[in-house]
Formats: structure tokens, sequence, C-alpha cells
């Protein structure tokens, strides 16, 4: 106990204030809980995106079944008309091999159509029910050449995107319309007793990188102030004009080189709740002190303007969870935890396992390699909050 109070009152009493300020009561709560354990050393949330939609192990009919990997190892694909049929999600990586659900759950928002709306609104509600942080990055199609959010295979004519969708561009309108359905299915986010159900959004994640089209430095040539304004008119136009009032906001760039950088496409403190990092090693050879002193950047950023930091997506490419068992333990945990402000995060968040095909695996599950390590040295420390011990919506 006297620990405890020593380090409470070593933390300095800051009042943060949510930038919506007409949020309704779960937004609220949700955001001081995640400022509280954000602030709390001892404690991070652990994510993983589509959790219970995509998976690497376990896969069988119903569910759309993988081609073998691994030797047997079938992953799978939760799909709609799974929903509509009453087939429940009961499949997942993590829970098959840890008995515990993430305490995050990460959606995939691309565009709205009946089989999107019908399973994010049932896995929304899903995550909630299991006491999950929900988060949704929107991997929308390019308002001007309805092209995919991936720059690189457009055909169409995609320079100026960004200029062209702002008030006064040509596809504004097209934009704007969009942003309605965007509306319209956040505001559907609710309990089966009609209860509104908070989810953090991160629009435009990843900006600073040149593979989607709202990106910078690519064939677009979106100008550093036009990403800004497109970040701000879509918050303004969401919580203000729609009254969207559910919503935290995140603002998640990829890798940078300081905090000029970081802030370099930052719209502004009115219009971000969570300053989130995306990270990815790109071999096990890579030193962690890159990634340590990253995630202390935007921790010291967002705790100098009273908002909550996150690393919003972190893994390592091309499987290297398979020839590194201990990933999660030595390459992320760990390190953060040397640092007095590495563990100052809310929240890790995983990419989906996603193993239809050709497999990306991110996290290990039953079977793999990694599997005794995740449990013994990541699951297992008390640092790291899984969905029993999250208690985000008590």
């Amino acid at each position: 106990m006297r620990f405890v109070i020593l380090v409470v009152a070593a933390l300095p009493i800051v009042q943060n204030a949510i930038i919506d300020q007409n949020a309704g009561p779960e937004a609220r709560k949700l955001y001081d809980k995640l400022t509280n354990i954000a602030r709390d050393p001892k404690k991070i949330l652990f994510g993983q995106e589509s959790n219970t939609v995509w998976g690497a192990e376990g896969g069988v009919s119903p569910y759309s079944v993988g081609t073998p990997h691994d030797g047997n190892v079938k992953g799978w694909l939760y799909r709609a008309d799974m929903v509509e049929h009453g087939i429940p999600d009961s499949l997942c990586d993590i829970q098959r091999l840890t008995g515990d659900y993430p305490a995050v759950n990460g959606i995939g928002y691309g565009e709205v159509d009946h089989n999107n709306k019908v399973l994010n609104d049932y896995i929304v509600r899903r995550s909630y029910e299991r006491g999950e942080l929900i988060v949704s990055a929107h991997h929308q199609h390019n308002p001007v050449t309805n092209g995919t959010a991936w720059i690189a295979t457009d055909k169409g004519d995609t320079l100026h995107t960004v200029k062209r969708i702002l008030p006064g561009g040509d596809f504004h309108e097209v934009y704007r319309r969009r942003l309605d359905s965007v509306a319209a299915r956040m505001k559907g986010f609710k309990t089966s007793s009609g209860q509104t159900i908070p989810i953090v959004f991160r629009p435009f994640h990843e900006l600073n990188g040149g593979w989607f089209w709202w990106g910078f430095k690519n064939k677009a040539q979106n100008t550093a102030q036009e990403i800004k304004e497109l970040y701000r008119y879509t918050v303004k136009y969401l919580r203000d004009t729609k009254q969207v009032h559910n919503v935290l906001y995140a603002y998640s760039p990829d890798r940078f080189q300081d905090k000029a950088d970081y802030l370099k496409l930052y719209p502004g403190d009115d219009y971000v709740d969570i300053l989130g990092m995306d990270f990815y090693y790109h071999d096990g050879a890579e030193s962690t002190d890159t990634f340590v002193s990253k995630v202390i950047n935007v921790v010291e950023l967002a705790e100098d303007r009273h908002k909550i930091p996150a690393v919003t997506e972190i893994g390592i490419f091309n499987n290297g969870i398979d020839k590194m068992p201990n990933f999660w333990s030595d390459h992320i945990l760990e390190p953060l935890k040397k640092s007095t402000k590495g563990t100052r995060i809310a929240y890790l968040h995983a990419w989906a396992n996603i193993c239809l095909h050709a497999c990306q695996k991110w996290t290990p599950y039953r079977g793999h390699p990694g599997a005794d390590a995740f449990i013994n040295n990541f699951y297992k420390d008390p640092v790291m909050l899984f969905a029993k011990d999250a208690h985000l919506y008590d």
C-alpha cells in the first residue's frame, strides 16, 4: 500500500477534458477509464483487431475455413450471413490460447454496405458485452476515384484527392454523404437494451505514410495543411453537425522521427482525445530502443496536452513471431517496463491474424511456437490487462 500511495502522489494530478463537450455519459466514463489506465504505470490494455472475425487456428464450418498452414492448422473468417443466421462469434485465437479475450477489439470499418453494417453492429455489441474497448480505423475507398484506400493500386486520378473532398472541392458532397453514413452507423452502436456503446475512432490513421490516399508525400500530393483540415472537418461534421456523441477521436501516425515530426500533421488539441502511434518492427535484429523512445515521445506529448497515449498498432512484419517465440515480451513489454514512462499508455493493439490463403500472423495461437511464451511472459504479467480484468464499463 505504501508503494502505491507514493506512486500516486508522484503523478501529476490533471483534469483531462474530452473534446466533445456534449459527449454522452458512456463516452465520458470510457474517457475517464482510459485516462486512469494510461496514467497508471502498472496497467496496459492488450487488444487485437477483429479478434473474433479473423483467426489463424481452429477453423471449422460454418466459418470460412482457410487453406491449411504450418501442418494442418486452419484459419477462419466469421461472416455477416452467420450473424443473420444466429451463429455466434465463438472463435478467437487469443481466447482459445489463454482462456481470456483481448481487452480491445478493432472493427473493420471499410465501405458502409449491408454486410459491413450487419457484421460490425453485432461485433460491437458482443465486444461491449465481453468488456472490450472497441476501436475503429476507416479504410474507406477514395471518394474521388472510388479506388481502395491503398493509393498504389488506384488507377484513377488521385492528384489532390484531399483538396478535392474538402469544402469547396468538386468531390466534397461525395465525402459529406459518406460521413452521413458513418454518423448513422456510429449512432446505431447500441446494446440489446438500447444503451449507446462508446467507441474510439481513428480516422486517417498512418497519415504520415504514403500508402493511403489521405497520406503525405505520395502521388496525391496532399499538403500538410490539407490533411489537417480534413481531420478537423471530419471531427466537426460528425461531432457538431451530425451530433455523434459516443466517440473518442485518436490521432495515430506511423513511425516518426521526433516530436516535431509527430506533430507535423496534428490537427490540434480540440480534435483529438487519444495520441496514438502505429509501430511495426521490420525484423528481429532491430533494436527495441527506437520503439521505446517513440512511445516515450507519445507519452510526453499526450501528458503535456492532457490527452490519452496509446500504441494503436504494434507487431513485427513477415510473420516474424514464427522465428521469435518471445517477441511480445522481449520486444514490447519488457523494454517498456524498463522505462518509467514506457508503460504509461492506455493500450497496445495487434493486427488481425488473417489466414484464409496466405497467412499474416501477428499474435501466437494454440500450437504456435510462441504460444507458451505468450501465456507465461505476456498474458500472465500483471501489467497486461485482458478482458476479464479490464473493468472498462463497471
